[in-house]
């Protein structure tokens, strides 16, 4: 399910990379928290979400760090109301996963069912009887990293 609200992730310490303001395309959310996509014209939608007429998503970039809506007609005066910018982060987040992994899923790689949760599965399946085969339908978004004391599960993006 999508979020539909801001959200604070635990994130690992680490070394900083290089992370860059991105507009929100036109029509759409992207809340804290959010996993993001980046489309062909260089702007950002929420991870699972079909790209709009004309564009195609081409990677994941990371964590959006602050909420940025750019829905029509909000009428609304505020940094956070528009296209953006909105800093997407990339680092390594504990992430919600629909099927929980395990360390034999070490190195594995993540993909996005939707802006907040994560799956080991790409949505492919293979054919079967009078099924055709399902091409992957998920966006990669990064690897397994590991688990901490508590089993979360830690993905780097």
């Amino acid at each position: 399910m999508a979020l539909n609200a801001d959200r604070a992730l635990v994130r690992l310490a680490g070394p900083r990379v290089p992370q860059f303001a991105n507009l929100v395309a036109a029509g759409f959310v992207v809340y804290r928290g959010s996993i993001t996509a980046l489309l062909s014209d260089g702007t950002v939608i929420p991870a699972g979400i079909a790209a709009p007429a004309g564009l195609t998503v081409i990677a994941n970039i990371g964590v959006a760090s602050q909420q940025q809506n750019n829905l029509a007609n909000q009428n609304v005066v505020s940094p956070n109301y528009g296209p953006g910018p909105v800093e997407i982060e990339r680092g390594t987040w504990g992430l919600p996963f629909d099927v929980a992994p395990s360390w034999a899923n070490y190195g594995a790689s993540v993909y996005a069912i939707d802006d907040q949760t994560v799956s080991l599965s790409d949505g492919s399946s293979p054919a079967s009887g009078n099924t055709p085969a399902v091409a992957a339908t998920r966006l990669k978004i990064g690897v397994l990293a590991g688990f901490d004391e508590r089993g979360t599960p830690f993905v780097t993006i």
